[in-house]
């Protein structure tokens, strides 16, 4: 008789797909709200008055052409801040998620679509806090990540594939034919081995069979 192999199989979510380990799907959700906190608390600071900012931009990537501009040191630094701030939605969102066999087009875009949603939202808080309105802060947030998630997703989920498939499952290996099968003994014929009643003891149980 083989000793079957015990091996750990895939996780698999209730709707029958597989899934991410939960170790990953349970970091990416305590990042995500540390995240979310960090955008709330940023979003909804109050900023020391300033003499002099830039006026409310709808123009998109206006933002660009200053930083590249003549003096556009503080564009620079705010098109970087644009990029940083929304960035790592596009890999926490898909992780949190937990989807592991999911083709790329569709996660990218749920991603990206995700995170112009909450960028949206953070520009639109941040004029109840004294900030101007600008259409490049929601534009770059995207764009971060976009890029964010081609670079960390893909190969996250295929290490994860190749972890799930070089995995072995639960495997019974039919009985071999040739091989003799094994008689076990009787247990009635060994006093010790016999389920004993409550109560009953040895020397009662062979007392009852030299009566019978």
């Amino acid at each position: 008789m083989r000793i079957p192999e015990r091996e750990q199989a895939p996780e698999v979510r209730p709707g029958g797909t597989a899934s991410l380990p939960a170790p990953l799907r349970s970091g990416a959700l305590v990042l995500l709200t540390l995240h979310f906190a960090l955008l709330g608390w940023l979003t909804l600071r109050q900023l020391p008055a300033v003499a002099w900012a830039y006026d409310a931009n709808l123009s998109p990537f206006a933002t660009l052409h200053r930083a590249f501009g003549p003096g556009g040191g503080g564009a620079a630094r705010q098109v970087a801040a644009a990029l940083a701030q929304t960035a790592p939605l596009g890999v926490l969102l898909p992780l949190a998620g937990g989807r592991l066999n999911t083709r790329w087009l569709p996660s990218f875009l749920h991603a990206v679509g995700s995170t112009a949603l909450i960028a949206t939202g953070l520009e639109v808080l941040e004029t109840s806090a004294g900030r101007v309105l600008n259409v490049d802060d929601v534009l770059l947030g995207v764009v971060g990540a976009a890029l964010l998630h081609l670079l960390v997703l893909p190969v996250t989920r295929a290490c994860c594939r190749r972890r799930t498939a070089a995995g072995p499952t639960l495997r019974e290996e039919p009985a071999d034919p040739a091989e003799p099968a094994v008689l076990r003994a009787d247990p009635e014929t060994d006093p010790d081995s016999r389920i004993g009643r409550p109560g009953e003891t040895r020397g009662s149980r062979i007392g009852i069979r030299a009566d019978a």
